[in-house]
């Protein structure tokens, strides 16, 4: 009686070790790739925001957005890692979209004024609504 509950005990702990070294090895779902988006200008989300953040954050958090805007800023760090800023009518705030490193290329060219369509996951407000794994939409 013991054996068999301790083979069933040692098949629990090796089966439930190896779900956790598979979930903690898993990569994490790829942007580009999702269809199901939510659509909006940069000044609707900055305005969402700024108007109920609680609500904002239950409409947006954790979602995929597409967000068109003028770019009011490019930046490059040394590392390679590209951030957009774009424009939403608040100079106090911004949308700040930090793109995929593979996006970098296609980041450099962008220009200050040119609106673009961004795609990325919503993580919140600090001073800006920050959109993360970004990339150009289509």
């Amino acid at each position: 009686m013991w054996k068999k509950t301790i083979t069933i005990l040692v098949i629990l702990v090796i089966a439930g070790g190896a779900y956790g070294w598979y979930l903690y090895n898993k990569k994490p779902a790829d942007i580009r790739k999702q269809t199901n988006c939510i659509e909006l200008k940069a000044t609707a989300l900055a305005e969402a925001f700024n108007q109920d953040e609680a609500v904002a954050n239950r409409l947006y958090v954790e979602k995929v957005l597409i967000v068109s805007g003028k770019v009011s800023n490019v930046q490059v760090d040394n590392a390679g890692h590209a951030t957009v800023f774009l424009e939403t009518g608040d100079p106090l705030s911004s949308i700040t979209c930090g793109f995929y490193d593979d996006e970098t290329g296609s980041v450099k060219k962008m220009v200050p004024g040119t609106i673009v369509r961004v795609k990325g996951n919503c993580t919140g407000k600090l001073v800006d609504v920050i959109l993360n794994k970004c990339s150009l939409a289509e």
